[in-house]
């Protein structure tokens, strides 16, 4: 029996289709559905005069009644190609759409993922109950991020975060070879270090994600130790009211092995913010809090926000599901789709 379906990826003569389907079936004035601008620059592979959502599209309607997006870690660096790292994205079925066949074939969707050029890994983060449900029935492993944070013990009333009474940050003794600097732009063209973690990125994979973002504002941290270079932390800081969070959301180059918890007070007390965080899967915990950094329990009184848009003070649970055909997968926050506007 012939399928009702063409599976297919979104060329770009169908972009309001896609909006379209965005619009109606995942979320009415969603950010990718609103700005054009920020729909090209995480999915349209101008290449292949597509973008980067797989669909099922009904022969009798001509319209799409399932989804699945998908981001290549070389949308920012087309050298990457090769590496064949993807991240997940939007993964929809239409609600309103009933026939013996629609499930299978969103199932086959995702499948087809794993079937993109070079295939070597893929992670979707931040995951649905029934996304959860095929992950295990397919065997692919789930975990979560870890939060890590540091508080900045100057600020007298949290508007952010939760700190309980009597909570402090505990002494250390900080290693004064390095130096950790925030700076609002890098000179990307002039950078040598590579990535350390899988999947690998680059200098201009940083300056395309980052540097260019069409709407978000980054800044950047230089670590360096006597003097050279070893890492870039890439930082976004939020804002509620009057009171700010500094986000520590990728990094490009080796973390320090050692204490540079002044150092981060430093910048703390320079921004005012009432903390950092630093969220992260595949390293250990001792990276961090070797650092300086203190691991967050989630069920415990302290609390360090994940959502920002819109704001609420409770701690939240980032789950990932990944595949991948190496070892030490290692994901930050701006990986996939997380580090992108809710709402514009």
């Amino acid at each position: 029996m012939e399928s009702v379906y063409n599976i297919k990826q979104v060329p770009t003569c169908e972009v309001n289709k896609l909006v379209h389907f965005i619009n109606m079936h995942w979320k009415h004035n969603h950010s990718l559905a609103v700005s054009r601008e920020l729909l090209n620059f995480q999915h349209l592979d101008k290449d292949k005069d597509c973008y980067n959502f797989l669909v099922a599209e009904n022969k009798e309607t001509g319209e799409y009644d399932a989804l699945i997006g998908f981001i290549p870690v070389a949308q920012y660096d087309k050298d990457l190609v090769g590496n064949g790292d993807y991240w997940g994205a939007i993964w929809k079925i239409r609600d309103d759409i009933y026939n013996s066949e629609l499930n299978t074939v969103a199932f086959f969707l995702w499948r087809s993922l794993f079937k993109l050029p070079y295939f070597h890994s893929y992670a979707a983060i931040g995951i649905s109950d029934i996304a959860r449900q095929i992950y295990k029935v397919s065997r692919i492993p789930v975990d979560y991020l870890r939060q890590y944070y540091l508080r900045n013990s100057r600020i007298k009333n949290y508007q952010i975060a939760f700190f309980p009474v009597g909570s402090q940050n505990g002494s250390a003794i900080s290693d004064e070879s390095y130096t950790l600097q925030l700076v609002h732009n890098v000179e990307w063209d002039k950078i040598a270090i590579k990535g350390e973690y899988a999947p690998f990125k680059t200098p201009l994979y940083f300056c395309h994600r980052f540097a260019e973002h069409p709407v978000y504002h980054y800044q950047f941290v230089e670590v360096k130790k006597n003097g050279i270079l070893e890492s870039v932390w890439t930082v976004r800081i939020m804002r509620v009211g009057d009171s700010s969070a500094f986000r520590i959301v990728d990094v490009l180059g080796k973390l320090p092995n050692t204490c540079v918890k002044g150092q981060l007070l430093d910048i703390l007390y320079q921004t005012g913010a009432e903390y950092m965080d630093f969220m992260n899967f595949g390293l250990p915990e001792e990276t961090f809090t070797k650092m300086g950094f203190e691991l967050l329990d989630l069920d415990g009184e302290t609390i360090v926000p994940n959502y920002f848009e819109p704001f609420e003070q409770r701690n939240v649970k980032i789950e990932i599901a990944y595949k991948t055909k190496g070892d030490n997968y290692v994901a930050f926050k701006a990986d996939s789709d997380q580090d992108r506007p809710n709402i514009l």
